[in-house]
């Protein structure tokens, strides 16, 4: 029989080994643990769990607040809780939130293992319906309030007919994010399809998404079902949106007005049932105002706008996400690698990351493979060049010395590149040497005029 996936939350490290001492015996049970309720909520948006135990009081957060928002966002899960000094109160208060169990702590074994026997027992009588999907849909790893703040909105709109709209730099998730909302609504039993704008040739896109009869043109030789019908009462993803051809869009325009298609070679309308999701990593408003996308269509599509924030203004996502890519690839090619070295985190920390999450993930795949032993080490990163030089092409002021240029481009080009020298000595096509040794006499010539 499969094991039940258990997550537990416990602020001090005596009893979180404690516990774990305890629940080791259990064979039906595999668990992790961590101490703070980010760091749960991290993790549980990483992978599914099917059991959840947290102490009712934790640094970050207290434990109500923390199982009324994994209940809102893992319906199914099953969550214990304890403390210490638990009140009649305290009990209520778990127990309105979402707990099906209060363990009192100092752990008295036999409570415990009840405790966990228990919600083995309901999670194998009662499976949750939507599991076995849920495990099969990547989930956002993310501890920034912003981006889990657009998740609680994603979460709250998916179960509504209404279209959205998913903005966000190419790398964030935005993708991602389209499957979530489908997952998490009462379609995730219907089809998901998804077609992407800017790879359809312009004479085939309205056939892909409308469908067409037989001889409707040349090459024609059987019906097509297009992309709106076969997604049924699905989700129909609509990604880069904004390269969609004018006429086009004015046939999806009517399509979401009237909810019904024409297929091509064909004036009998069909109806159509499916939930839209456009995507885009460009401004639309921009878009709407050059011209190139249409005003009316863009209000059609924008009823609940989603923005991704880039991964350079989510900093503390950084930590958690380079862990988890590294664990995931060492697993993956068998490898011991197990942590990053701080000094590797702190560069990690450092980068812009134009290419987002997805840019640090190709990072640290090729750090897992071209590293060795168990911590991934700076010199195991091969950091992705910018693709244009992001170095002010400024001209010199009159009068400015050779020496003044070049102290003030080898500033702006550090300065561009988050102070990474190695990145700085490419751009500026001289050694990491050289680049040290010219550092270290503005340092010295600044010691000298401040004497």
């Amino acid at each position: 029989m499969e094991k039940i996936s258990a997550l537990l939350v416990v602020k001090d490290s005596n009893l979180r080994r404690q516990l774990c001492g305890v629940l080791e015996e259990n064979s039906a049970l595999q668990f992790e643990s961590c101490a703070y309720a980010h760091q749960a909520l991290a993790i549980l948006n990483s992978r599914p769990f099917q059991i959840l135990y947290t102490d009712l009081v934790l640094d970050d957060m207290s434990g109500v607040e923390l199982i009324q928002q994994v209940k809102q966002q893992f319906a199914s899960i099953q969550i214990l809780t304890g403390s210490a000094k638990g009140t009649a109160q305290d009990v209520i208060a778990a127990m309105q939130a979402g707990a099906v169990d209060f363990i009192i702590d100092p752990y008295a074994s036999e409570l415990v293992e009840n405790a966990f026997e228990k919600a083995v027992h309901d999670i194998h009588k009662h499976p949750a319906p939507n599991l076995s999907r849920r495990e099969k849909t990547k989930a956002f790893i993310t501890q920034d309030k912003a981006l889990l703040g657009v998740l609680d909105i994603a979460r709250k709109v998916a179960p509504s007919m209404a279209s959205i709209l998913v903005t966000g730099e190419s790398g964030t998730g935005k993708e991602l994010l389209a499957a979530l909302i489908h997952a998490s609504s009462n379609r995730s039993g219907e089809p998901y399809a998804a077609i992407n704008c800017a790879a359809l040739p312009e004479q085939l896109a309205e056939s892909e998404l409308f469908g067409h009869e037989k001889g409707a043109f040349t090459g024609a030789i059987t019906r097509k079902i297009g992309k709106f019908e076969s997604a049924g009462k699905g989700t129909l993803v609509l990604d880069e949106i904004t390269e969609m051809a004018l006429p086009l869009q004015a046939k999806l325009l009517r399509a979401l007005q009237e909810r019904e298609i024409v297929r091509l070679g064909n004036n009998r309308p069909v109806a159509i049932d499916a939930r839209v999701i456009a995507i885009s990593n460009q401004n639309m408003k921009a878009a709407v105002k050059s011209g190139t996308f249409r005003e009316d269509l863009f209000y059609r599509l924008n009823v609940i706008p989603l923005t991704i924030p880039p991964l350079r203004q989510r900093k503390s996502d950084i930590p958690l996400l380079a862990d988890y890519f590294l664990k995931r690839f060492s697993r993956q090619n068998g490898t011991a690698m197990v942590r990053i070295a701080d000094e590797a985190m702190q560069l990690l920390l450092k980068q812009p990351w134009p290419g987002n999450v997805r840019e640090l993930e190709n990072t640290i795949q090729r750090g897992v493979l071209l590293g060795s032993g168990e911590v991934l080490q700076t010199e195991h990163l091969i950091l992705e060049e910018p693709l244009s030089d992001p170095v002010p092409q400024t001209p010199p002021n009159a009068g400015m010395t050779v020496r003044d240029v070049e102290k003030e481009l080898i500033f702006n080009t550090l300065n561009a590149v988050n102070d990474n020298r190695t990145h700085a000595a490419k751009m500026l096509g001289i050694s990491i040497r050289t680049l040290r040794n010219k550092l270290n006499e503005y340092r010295e010539e600044t010691i000298l005029a401040d004497g």
